[in-house]
């Protein structure tokens, strides 16, 4: 399966990735992960290298409209994890990563500013109108599965719940698990990614196979959801 990680700015989406990433590679089920840069600034893959993250598995260049002609989703227990280019800046790119991609997931903070640039950009479209026209060109003619998830949270802040409910009522949905605020996350590019399974990330992967998002079993089955 394919999984583009998208938000329309900066919004922690290469560190959740690669994290993410790390978390299923470490899972139970023995995922098998190779991962797309669609961004054109390169942060993913070049965290990858050997002499900086040495994560294991392949990161290739990918920031190309014509992703949906270059990268076809694998199949089975492989994913692969895309860091997509900035929905506001690159939408060319964001359109064609969707196109192919089984499972959008939508990173934020539940800030108000976040909320803007994802709802009502003032210059720019907002996220679930591009989902939506993506929809005619992709096989099932229907949007991809989207999820919200929400990073740097606070423990016990109302933000987190507040912005939870009100993506809800725009149509998303959002995970239960929350990426909390890290010093260890947010100065963790550049350097190997230890214990991700252990982290928010491995309980976010617990979520996604009970919710049926991901293969599981033997054979990669889908899981009932």
């Amino acid at each position: 399966m394919l999984i583009a990680n998208v938000s329309p700015r900066t919004m922690a989406k290469t560190t959740d990735t690669a994290w993410l990433s790390h978390a299923l590679q470490d899972d139970e089920e023995q995922y098998d992960i190779v991962g797309y840069d669609a961004d054109h600034s390169k942060q993913f893959e070049r965290w990858s290298k050997k002499d900086k993250g040495d994560f294991g598995f392949p990161v290739h260049l990918a920031a190309s409209a014509q992703f949906h002609r270059e990268v076809t989703p694998p199949t089975g227990k492989t994913i692969a994890m895309v860091d997509c280019g900035h929905s506001e800046n690159h939408p060319h790119i964001t359109d064609s990563v969707l196109r192919v991609a089984d499972l959008v997931i939508l990173h934020m903070s539940p800030t108000g500013a976040d909320y803007e640039r994802i709802v009502e950009p003032p210059d720019a479209t907002p996220f679930m109108d591009i989902l939506r026209r993506t929809a005619p060109l992709r096989p099932s003619k229907a949007m991809p599965p989207t999820w919200v998830l929400l990073n740097r949270t606070v423990h016990n802040a109302g933000s987190t719940d507040y912005f939870r409910k009100e993506m809800a009522k725009e149509g998303y949905q959002v995970f239960t698990t929350v990426i909390p605020r890290s010093e260890t996350l947010g100065q963790s590019m550049g350097f190997p990614i230890t214990g991700a399974a252990k982290s928010a990330f491995g309980a976010l992967v617990t979520e996604m196979k009970h919710r049926g998002l991901l293969p599981v079993g033997t054979n990669g089955e889908q899981s009932a959801g």
